[in-house]
């Protein structure tokens, strides 16, 4: 399938946010050095999105998936993204606590463009199907490591 500069702008804008969210987390590494690992673990779960992400142009390009081009309001996307950039520098220098990072990152987590990220191909073939399937459960599994182990820190 050919897609269009704008298509391609639209894909990774996405990329982009699943990159700043994986940055913040980053800063959270920093910011709580006692729950370090959690939250490289959390950053890494959100690089291997922008991987997915960006290898999903090629896919499309290629014809083995379809480009779903109803799926993402571009603009709540941009304001998702400028309001995590915002927070990346805010975290850096005002104190947070633990708990504020986690239910910050949980309605991170529990955002639609976070959620249903995936839906930008077409499910019409079993490849698509299949592919969509992972990254649901995988996003599932980040979520629910996350709500665990914000519950064990309340």
């Amino acid at each position: 399938m050919e897609l269009s500069a704008f298509q391609i702008s639209k894909i990774e804008l996405i990329a982009d946010y699943e990159a700043a969210v994986m940055e913040l987390y980053w800063v959270y590494s920093e910011k709580f050095p006692e729950h370090k690992d959690f939250w490289i673990d959390m950053a890494d779960d959100e690089r291997r999105n922008v991987e997915w992400v960006r290898s999903t142009i090629e896919l499309i390009k290629a014809g083995k998936v379809d480009y779903n081009r109803e799926r993402f309001n571009i603009e709540a996307v941009r304001t998702a993204l400028g309001f995590i950039k915002a927070q990346i520098p805010e975290t850096l220098d005002k104190p947070v606590s633990l708990q504020a990072a986690l239910a910050y990152a949980a309605g991170i987590e529990d955002s639609m463009t976070k959620k249903k990220f995936y839906e930008m191909i077409k499910d019409d073939n079993p490849e698509a199907r299949a592919m969509c399937q992972k990254l649901a459960a995988e996003n599932q599994k980040h979520r629910e490591k996350l709500n665990q182990f914000r519950a064990k820190h309340k």
